[in-house]
């Protein structure tokens, strides 16, 4: 080929259009990545157990089989004494119930679940142009944000960490619609809240955070100054607010609100810096005043403070917008349990988890000064992945001290050996093991540091009718009956220590006095039956019988004692039905085996 021809073969080429290409953008898969990474921090907690509030909220409880349960748990109570209203919430730990039982391998992946996908919903709120941060800081402080100690805290205890976590997670959605523009995430933003709401009553700060937002000018078209577009913007709200509201004052009636100390708040927010910047490896749970107080801790921590505000007011004037929206963000979520208002713990680590994010988020502006077009330096990126990777393995770490009710109380008591909900914890869990004679010890030590405990009473009564002491049981079913008198559990307790000691007329008193008190406990139901049953009262029987498998259609021994009342009434094809029921359920019961083919032999007999 000659020379020129060659030279023409080049300028061809150069003249056509380049070959598209098929690159695909890696940064899109950075939010799947930090999903990952936080589910796989979390997700080794399957193999934990129940702890403390889990027995009350999830296993002491009935799953539910139709709409209608369902439904009714929006007009139930939380706890039984305590003054929360949270059926959302509720409603997911019961709903798992009702597809897995009590196995709690799911009840964790759930909740390591959800803390993914806040992060995931943190890194795009942090990503909105409103507040200029740079892809990476949004990673890592999304990242950081999830997995904090202060995060893990809301994580591996299944009820009271959701209680915390699922709010949460309807709130950063619902602010992040509110900061979106179109009916669409309006409408998103209200259902959110109305979730948050419903999840748990700190949710309740959600308007005063879209209140900032307006304010800061720093939502889609603020209403600005014109009073009827406050109106319209803010009018759909209020039925949320109103519903939620009602149903709380028929609930509890309005004895949930009362002040708390006027030193509450400034010590609340003393801890919530020193936690967030300085927290312990260890787990410190609802620690009280004395412990959770360290001095260099503290003051390090309100230096940190200091200088993170120093450097975010060296933000440019259109910046500081953003800073006044998150500073209100950090005291608006602090506020509801900051002591304002008394309630049952005063400090914890799951109670800043929202706020926790406003520092971060604050941290991640500062970092990403002058980065709106350009990248972060690899010293940003050090320190960020040093702090999250810091971070990760104490919240993994702290996965084994709620391996169990021994190792979560345990390591509550080595922190603060005065805690009476340690001590009484300790003993359940040891009860759950059999080991009776040690929950005892447990138990007697809860109630020398608080003598009027009603719960340990019932409890320490129920372990020492487990070790053969009768009489002692006997009386402290009676002071927990004395401290409460509509305190059902304990008529029932009490009246199955009275039966084995032959006193059979008080014990079908108290029998009586449960079942009115709790007409859905399906024990006390089935033993007030045996009870009628032995005193020739069958016809009675059947009827608490049917009321146990109403409330608990697999409750094997009510389907066994309820044939056994009906073959005393001459019911005997309707006796066999139901001892052939009570051994589908459990096919080893011999009691139910031995009865059925007495009675087929009887109806062979009598040809019936």
């Amino acid at each position: 080929m000659s020379r020129a021809r060659r030279a023409r073969s080049r300028a061809a080429r150069r003249r056509q259009p380049p070959r598209p290409t098929s690159r695909f953008d890696t940064s899109r898969l950075f939010p799947l990545l930090l999903f990952l990474v936080v589910l796989g921090v979390y997700a080794p907690s399957a193999v934990n157990d129940f702890v403390y509030d889990d027995n009350e909220v999830i296993v002491n409880q009935k799953a539910p089989t139709s709409f209608a349960e369902v439904a009714g748990i929006f007009g139930e109570r939380h706890f039984p004494n305590l003054p929360y209203y949270r059926p959302v919430t509720r409603t997911t730990l019961l709903l798992q119930k009702t597809f897995h039982g009590d196995n709690p391998a799911p009840f964790h992946l759930l909740n390591a679940t959800f803390m993914a996908l806040a992060a995931l919903v943190v890194y795009f709120l942090l990503r909105l142009p409103v507040f200029g941060v740079a892809r990476t800081p949004a990673l890592l402080g999304a990242a950081l944000f999830a997995l904090h100690p202060i995060a893990s805290s809301c994580v591996y205890p299944t009820a009271s960490g959701r209680e915390t976590l699922l709010p949460s997670l309807w709130t950063l959605i619902s602010v992040y619609a509110y900061l979106r523009t179109g009916r669409g995430w309006r409408a998103l933003s209200l259902v959110a809240f109305a979730g948050a709401l419903f999840s748990k009553e700190q949710a309740v700060v959600i308007p005063a955070l879209f209140l900032l937002a307006d304010v800061a000018g720093i939502a889609p078209d603020p209403p600005g100054w014109n009073p009827r577009r406050w109106i319209v913007r803010y009018l759909p709200l209020f039925p949320i607010l109103a519903g939620y509201f009602w149903i709380r004052h028929l609930l509890f009636g309005g004895s949930e609100y009362a002040f708390g100390e006027l030193t509450g708040p400034l010590l609340s927010l003393g801890y919530a810096f020193q936690t967030t910047f300085l927290p312990s490896v260890e787990l410190v749970y609802e620690p009280i005043l004395p412990i959770w107080l360290s001095w260099p801790r503290l003051i390090l921590s309100c230096l940190a403070v200091a200088g993170l505000l120093v450097l975010a007011l060296r933000l440019e004037s259109r910046h500081r917008p953003v800073l006044l929206f998150w500073t209100g963000w950090f005291l608006v979520t602090l506020a509801p349990t900051a002591n304002i208002i008394q309630q049952e713990a005063k400090y914890d680590e799951r109670y800043l988890f929202l706020a926790s994010l406003a520092l971060i988020a604050v941290a991640a502006a500062v970092v990403s000064k002058g980065e709106w077009s350009g990248q972060p330096g690899r010293t940003t990126i050090a320190v960020g992945l040093l702090l999250v990777g810091v971070a990760g393995l104490i919240s993994y770490h702290r996965s084994a001290y709620f391996h169990d009710n021994l190792a979560f109380s345990r390591q509550w008591l080595r922190t603060d050996p005065q805690s009476v909900n340690a001590h009484y914890n300790l003993g359940f869990g040891l009860a759950q093991l059999g080991r009776h004679q040690e929950a005892v010890v447990a138990y007697e030590r809860a109630l020398e540091i608080e003598p009027d405990y009603g719960f340990a009473h019932n409890n320490l009564g129920n372990a020492l009718t487990q070790v053969g002491r009768p009489e002692e049981a006997i009386g402290h079913f009676r002071k927990a009956l004395e401290l409460d008198a509509s305190y059902a559990e304990a008529h029932h307790n009490l009246a199955n220590v009275l039966v084995k000691e032959n006193r059979r007329d008080e014990a079908m008193e108290h029998l009586r006095e449960a079942v009115r008190l709790r007409p859905d406990f399906a024990e006390a139901q089935m033993n007030l039956g045996n009870l009628l049953t032995e005193k020739g009262s069958a016809a009675e029987a059947v009827t608490h019988y049917r009321s146990a498998l109403k409330l608990k259609p697999d409750f094997a021994e009510a389907h066994n004692n309820l044939a056994n009342a009906l073959v005393a009434l001459g019911r005997l094809r309707e006796a066999i039905s139901h001892y052939s029921e009570a051994l589908r359920i459990r096919p080893g019961y011999p009691e139910a085996r031995r009865n059925r083919e007495i009675v087929l032999m009887e109806l062979t007999r009598t040809g019936g």
